[in-house]
C-alpha cells in the first residue's frame, strides 16, 4: 500500500490518516509521542465537541501501553514498562548501592528483561496486584498529561491479544471500572484492528512482537487460526547478549570475568544495553537461494511474486549492505572498564539469523512452539481452507516492535517463495512421499498436476508431433492414450496458485481507531453493572454465523409417506417470545430473517396450516420493515458522509483544500461547520433510532414465528396411524359393577394412590404414591435409563428450575393459545427484580434445561451425534384441563419423567436416524412392560413452535374408552432441527465451518401415565391384584403381583 499520498483505503472518510513511524524499542518507544499541536481536531482538547462524544482507545501490550482519542491517525502517548514504572509506593531499592547490578545475578534465559514487561502469558508467576497498579497509574498519568482530560470518558475501547489470559483480563477491566468508573468497554483484537488498519476485512497478521511470533488468520473481521512461536523480541535480545560476550572475551581486561559470567550462567551487558543494539544495528541479510530461485523462477515461468508495498516518501532500504565485512564501532558502558568492540556486518546479521530462521537445524529438530517464523508461517497457510489461504496469502500484514528491522520482512517472504517452490502445498513431506511421487507407476497424477509447461497435443495414434523421438519414447507414449486425453481435459497448472503480498497497516491501535469511527463490530462488549454481576459472563458478543441455505428450518423431504387431511380451523392467537424477559446476559437469538424475507408465502401458509393465525401476517411485515431499514441506512450513510467531510475541514482545513470531496466546505466558517456538525448528528442519532427500532421489530416478530414443517406430517388435525405395539387385549367384565375399573379405583383398592392427601396437601392436581406405587416409579426410572445406556445414551442429573428466557427459547411459553397459565414461574423479591435479575421458573420437562446446558457453547464435529438421557420432576400448570378425562394420574402438576436429548449435525439423513433411534427405544420399553400401544405421525395442529415432525405413542386405557376410544398418550418424539439452537447459540463445527447443530427429544416414560397403565392392564378382578411386568421385578424385589393389603400387614 503505498504511502505517498496516503493510503489507499476503501474508507473515504479516512484518507488523511497517514502511519506515524515507530520508536526505537523493540515492544515500544521509550518516550511519549504526542502528535503536534498546530493541528486542531474535532476530537483534540480543547474542542467544544470533546465533552460530548468522548471515546478513548487504548491499546495494551507486554511492554507498553497506548492512549488516545478514536478517529486520531495516532495514540496520544505511548507509554513504556520499565524497572521505574515496576516500583510501588515504598520500594526504596533505588537507594541500594548494589541495586544497580541486581541485573548481573539473575540467570540467561527467556526470563531476561522481566523488570521491563508488563505483563506475562504465565500469569502463575505473576502479581497481578501489581499490574493493576501499574496500568491505574500509567492510564491516570496519560488522561491528566496528553489526552488532558479530568472526567471519566463515555467509552473506552480496549485493544488486546485475543489471547489474553482471563486473570490479566479481569484485572485490566476491574482497573477500567472500578478506578475510572467506565460505563462500557468493547474489547478488540488486535490481530483484526491490524487487517482493519490496513484497509482489509480479511489478512494474515504476523505479530513479530516481543515475547512470541503469533500468526493469526483474519477472515470478514473474524480470526478463524492463531498459532504462535517463542522466537521473538526476547529470544533476539538474549541472542544479542551471546554476540557481546563473545566479542569480550577477545579483550584482555574483561575475558576472565566474561567467562566466570558464562560459567555461572549470569549476564555480562545490561538489558539497556542489548537492546539498544538490537533496536539500531542488527539487520537480516538476505537468503541465499534468492537470486537462483529467481533465475529458475525466470527461466521456467513459474510465477509467484512477491509485492512488499512500501512508503514511496521513505528512502529505499538496501536488501544488503555492499561490505558485509565492514566494521561498527558499538561502545559497552556496563561493563567496567567500559569497552568499544569492533563488530562486523556479517555478525550483526547472526542474532536475527538465528533467533527467527535457525538455519543451522532441520525443521525436525525443533518441537511445535519454537519452530522457524517461515515454518510458522507456511504451516499455517498450509492448514487454512483454500479460499481463506488464497485470501490471506495476498494480505499479509507484519507488526510488532520486531518487524522494523531492516531486511526482515523480504527474508521471510524469500524463505516462505522457497518453502512453497519445493514443496507446494502438500501437508505430508518426507522421503516416502518423495518416492511415491517419482514413480510414474504409482503417481501419475501428480506429474499432470506438477506440469509447467504447455499441453502437448497428441495425433490420433498418440505419438506427438516430434519427429525426433526414439522408438522407445514413442511406444511409451503410445501405451498411455488415457493419459494424454486427461492432459488435454486438465489444461496445464502451475504448482504455484496465489500471491504472496505484503500490507503495510495502520496498527492495532490505528485500526481500533479506524473502527470506531466506521463501527465495525468489537469483540465483546462489556458493561459496568454487569461485569461486576457475573464478571466475564456479563459480555456481550455479536453475531457470527451465517447457515447456508440447504440448513435451513425445514427438514426436506421426509422420511415416511405422507398424508394431507382438510385444514383445522383457526385458534386464537399464541403469546409472542417477546413476552418473556430477556436479559442482556442471555444468549442472542441468531434467527435466519433473511430466509424468512425472501420466502414470506412460505412461512405465511405454515403458520396458517399449524393454527398460528397472528404470526401468519408477520413474515409480509418482516419484509416491510426491511424496505425502510434500507431506506434508512441509505440516508444514515449520507449522513455520515457529510459528517466526515465536515470533520475533515475542521480537523485540518489547510490539507482539505485540495481535496474535491471538501469543495464544497471550504467556503464555511469554523463556526458554521461546528452548527452543522452537531444538527447532522442529532439527524443521524435520530436515524440510527429508527434502525434499531425495525431491527428489534424483525427479531421479535422472527422468534414469534414458528419452525416449518417436515414434509411428512398431516397438515390439518388428524394424526395418521403408522402401528401398533403389542396384541389388543381382551377385557372381561367386571364381576361387581360391570365397569372397566380405573386406576384411581385400582390404586385406591389396593392402597396405592391417595388423592384425598394431596388435595388437601396441595390442591388439585397434585397426589401421594405409597407402597408399591412408590416404589414401581423408582422402577420405571431405573428400567428406562438401562435401556437407554445400553443405548449408548449417557445419563444427565439436570436442574429443575431455569431462566424463563431459557425456556421461552426451547418454544416453552408462559402461557398458551388461551392466555392461561402454563408454566410455574417463581416470584422474585423487590431487590432482585430492581438490580434485573433474570425471572426463573419450575421446568416443564427435563429437555429445557438439557437444550440450555449447551447454550453459547460450540461442538466439536466428533461430538456429534450427542445423545444425553436425563430423570426430572417436571411441573405444568395444566390450567383449564380439568374434568373427567383428566381424573386420576392422567394429568397432573408435578411428575417425573425420563427424556431423551440429543444434537445432531445439520443433515435430515442422520438427523431422521436419530429419531427413529428414540422411537425405537421407545417401543422396545413400552413393548416390554407389555402395553397395548399405537404409534401416530402427529398434524400440523398439535406441533409445537419447535418441532418440524412429532411422533407420539399412545396407550390403551381401559378406563377411557368413552374418551378417544380409550388411548392416552404416554410418550412422544420430536425433531426440532436448528430452532433450539439458534435461540440458544449452540454452534457446531464442521468442516472447519461454524453452524447450527439440530436437536431431537423424546420421552423414554412418563412415569405417573404409564404408571396408571400398567395398573388397568394388569388388574385381575378375580383375586383383586396387579401383574407387574417381568422386566420390572428385579427393582421390585423379585415381587410377581401387588394385592390387597391385609391387616397383618
Amino acid at each position: 500500500m503505498s504511502s505517498g499520498s496516503g493510503p489507499s483505503l476503501a474508507h473515504r472518510s479516512v484518507s488523511n490518516i497517514r502511519t506515524e513511524p515507530g520508536g526505537p524499542g523493540l515492544g515500544a518507544p521509550l518516550s511519549p509521542h504526542t502528535p503536534s499541536r498546530a493541528i486542531s481536531s474535532a476530537f483534540g482538547s480543547p474542542s467544544s465537541l470533546r465533552a460530548e462524544e468522548d471515546n478513548i482507545v487504548i491499546e495494551l501490550g507486554a511492554r507498553f501501553i497506548k492512549l488516545g482519542f478514536a478517529g486520531e491517525p495516532a495514540p496520544k502517548t505511548v507509554l513504556s514498562f520499565g524497572p521505574e514504572q515496576q516500583r510501588r509506593v515504598g520500594d526504596f531499592r533505588a537507594w541500594d548501592p548494589d541495586h544497580k547490578n541486581d541485573w548481573r545475578r539473575r540467570p540467561r534465559g527467556y526470563t531476561w528483561g522481566g523488570d521491563h514487561e508488563l505483563w506475562q502469558h504465565d500469569v502463575r508467576s505473576l502479581d497481578l496486584g501489581l499490574v493493576e497498579d501499574k496500568i491505574d497509574r500509567a492510564i491516570r498519568e496519560a488522561l491528566t498529561k496528553y489526552l488532558l482530560i479530568d472526567s471519566r470518558p463515555r467509552r473506552t475501547s480496549l485493544v488486546l491479544s485475543s489471547s489474553t489470559p482471563l486473570p490479566l483480563l479481569s484485572a485490566v477491566l476491574d482497573v477500567l471500572f472500578s478506578r475510572f468508573q467506565a460505563p462500557t468497554v468493547s474489547l478488540m483484537s488486535s490481530a483484526v484492528m491490524s487487517a482493519v488498519g490496513a484497509g482489509a476485512r480479511s489478512a494474515l497478521v504476523v505479530d513479530l512482537g516481543w515475547a512470541e511470533t503469533v500468526v493469526t488468520s483474519v477472515y470478514e473481521y473474524r480470526e478463524i487460526r492463531t498459532t504462535r512461536t517463542i522466537r521473538g523480541g526476547k529470544m533476539l535480545v538474549d541472542q544479542v547478549h551471546g554476540l557481546i560476550q563473545d566479542a569480550l572475551l577477545t579483550s584482555p581486561n574483561q575475558a576472565k570475568r566474561i567467562r566466570r559470567d558464562q560459567e555461572q550462567g549470569q549476564h555480562s551487558v545490561s538489558f539497556e544495553e542489548c537492546e539498544e543494539v538490537a533496536c539500531r544495528l542488527v539487520w537480516c541479510r538476505q537468503a541465499e537461494t534468492r537470486d537462483a530461485v529467481a533465475a529458475e523462477q525466470q527461466q521456467h515461468g513459474l510465477g509467484l511474486p512477491t509485492v512488499e508495498e512500501q512508503d514511496e516518501s521513505a528512502p529505499a532500504s538496501p536488501s544488503a549492505p555492499k561490505q558485509l565485512d565492514g566494521n561498527v564501532d558499538v561502545p559497552v558502558h556496563s561493563v567496567s572498564p567500559p569497552e568499544v568492540l569492533s563488530l562486523t556486518f556479517r555478525r550483526l546479521s547472526e542474532p536475527c539469523e538465528n533467533t527467527f530462521f535457525a538455519p543451522q537445524c532441520s525443521r525436525g529438530t525443533f518441537d511445535d512452539n519454537e519452530i522457524p517464523v517461515h515454518h510458522l508461517i507456511y504451516q499455517h497457510l498450509l492448514r487454512l481452507p483454500i479460499d481463506a489461504r488464497a485470501v490471506c496469502m495476498s494480505r499479509i500484514v507484519f507488526i510488532g516492535g520486531c518487524s522494523k528491522i531492516t531486511g526482515l520482512r523480504r527474508r521471510i517472504f524469500d524463505e516462505l517463495s522457497n518453502i512453497i517452490r519445493v514443496r507446494g502445498w502438500d501437508a505430508v513431506e518426507g522421503r516416502a512421499t518423495t518416492q511415491y511421487k517419482s514413480n510414474p507407476r504409482l503417481n501419475r497424477g501428480v506429474s499432470r498436476q506438477n506440469t509447467t509447461s504447455p499441453t502437448e497435443i497428441k495425433s490420433p495414434e498418440g505419438i506427438t508431433g516430434d519427429s525426433t523421438g526414439t522408438g522407445q519414447e514413442v511406444s511409451r507414449t503410445a501405451a498411455d492414450v488415457i493419459e494424454d486425453t486427461l492432459k488435454k481435459r486438465e489444461g496445464n497448472y502451475s504448482i504455484f496458485q496465489g500471491q504472496l503480498r505484503s500490507l503495510e497497516s495502520l496498527g492495532p491501535w490505528g485500526g481500533a481507531s479506524l473502527a470506531c469511527q466506521l463501527k465495525v463490530a468489537a469483540m465483546a462488549n462489556v458493561d459496568r453493572d454487569l461485569w461486576f454481576q457475573q464478571g466475564a459472563g456479563g459480555a456481550s458478543r455479536p453475531s457470527e454465523i451465517d447457515v447456508k441455505v440447504q440448513q435451513r428450518q425445514s427438514l426436506g423431504p421426509g422420511v415416511r409417506p405422507m398424508l394431507r387431511p382438510l385444514p383445522r380451523p383457526s385458534r386464537l392467537a399464541r403469546r409472542s417470545f417477546a413476552d418473556v424477559k430477556r436479559p442482556s446476559t442471555a444468549p442472542k437469538p441468531i434467527i435466519d430473517i433473511r430466509h424468512i424475507r425472501e420466502n414470506p408465502q412460505l412461512y405465511e401458509e405454515n403458520c396458517l396450516d399449524r393454527n398460528y393465525v397472528a404470526q401468519s401476517k408477520s413474515p409480509a411485515r418482516i419484509k416491510e420493515a426491511f424496505a425502510q431499514w434500507q431506506i434508512l441506512q441509505k440516508d444514515s450513510r449520507a449522513i455520515r458522509e457529510r459528517s466526515n467531510l465536515l470533520r475533515r475541514q475542521i480537523a485540518n482545513p489547510v490539507s482539505s483544500r485540495d481535496d474535491d470531496d471538501c469543495a464544497g466546505t471550504r467556503d464555511l466558517s469554523r463556526e458554521n461547520l461546528l452548527a452543522e456538525a452537531r444538527i447532522l448528528k442529532q439527524k443521524l442519532t435520530t436515524v440510527e433510532q429508527e434502525e434499531a427500532k425495525l431491527v428489534e421489530e424483525m427479531e421479535n416478530l422472527a422468534l414469534d414465528i414458528p419452525n416449518l414443517t417436515s414434509d411428512v406430517t398431516p397438515v390439518g388435525d388428524e394424526p395418521l396411524l403408522l402401528s401398533y405395539i403389542n396384541e389388543h387385549p381382551i377385557e372381561p367384565a367386571s364381576s361387581s359393577d360391570k365397569v372397566w375399573r380405573s386406576h384411581v379405583h385400582i390404586g385406591s383398592e389396593l392402597g396405592l394412590l391417595d388423592f384425598a392427601a394431596g388435595g388437601v396437601t396441595s390442591g388439585w392436581g397434585w397426589y401421594y404414591l405409597l407402597d408399591e406405587a412408590a416404589q414401581l416409579e423408582q422402577a420405571l426410572i431405573q428400567y428406562a435409563l438401562a435401556v437407554a445406556t445400553k443405548h449408548g445414551w449417557r445419563q444427565v442429573a439436570p436442574p429443575s428450575v431455569v431462566y424463563s428466557h431459557m425456556a421461552a427459547a426451547c418454544g416453552f411459553q408462559p402461557r398458551d393459545q388461551n392466555d392461561e397459565q402454563q408454566i410455574y414461574a417463581i416470584a422474585q423479591s423487590r431487590d432482585d427484580a430492581e438490580r434485573g435479575k433474570p425471572e426463573l421458573c419450575l421446568a416443564g420437562t427435563s429437555e429445557i434445561p438439557l437444550a440450555a446446558m449447551k447454550a453459547e457453547v460450540t461442538l466439536d464435529a466428533s461430538e456429534l451425534p450427542m445423545k444425553r438421557v436425563a430423570v426430572s420432576r417436571c411441573y405444568r400448570a395444566e390450567a383449564g384441563a380439568r374434568g373427567a378425562s383428566t381424573k386420576g394420574l392422567y394429568r397432573v402438576h408435578e411428575f417425573t419423567k425420563v427424556e431423551m436429548f440429543a444434537w445432531t449435525p445439520p443433515y435430515a439423513d442422520e438427523t431422521g436416524d436419530m429419531f427413529e433411534e428414540m422411537l425405537d427405544i421407545q417401543t422396545e420399553i413400552l413393548g416390554s412392560l407389555g402395553l397395548h400401544c399405537r404409534i401416530l405421525e402427529m398434524p400440523t395442529a398439535d406441533l409445537g413452535a419447535s418441532a418440524i415432525r412429532k411422533c407420539d405413542i399412545e396407550a390403551f386405557f381401559p378406563s377411557r374408552q368413552q374418551q378417544n376410544g380409550g388411548w392416552g398418550e404416554v410418550t412422544s418424539a420430536s425433531i426440532c432441527t436448528d430452532y433450539q439452537t439458534r435461540r440458544l447459540a449452540t454452534r457446531a463445527k464442521i468442516d472447519g465451518k461454524l453452524t447450527f447443530p439440530w436437536t431431537v427429544n423424546g420421552t423414554a416414560l412418563a412415569i405417573p401415565r404409564v404408571l396408571a397403565a400398567l395398573l388397568e392392564a394388569g388388574w385381575d378382578e378375580a383375586d383383586m391384584s396387579v401383574a407387574i411386568p417381568t422386566c420390572l421385578q428385579p427393582w421390585m424385589d423379585g415381587r410377581e403381583r401387588i394385592t390387597r393389603k391385609t391387616l397383618t400387614s
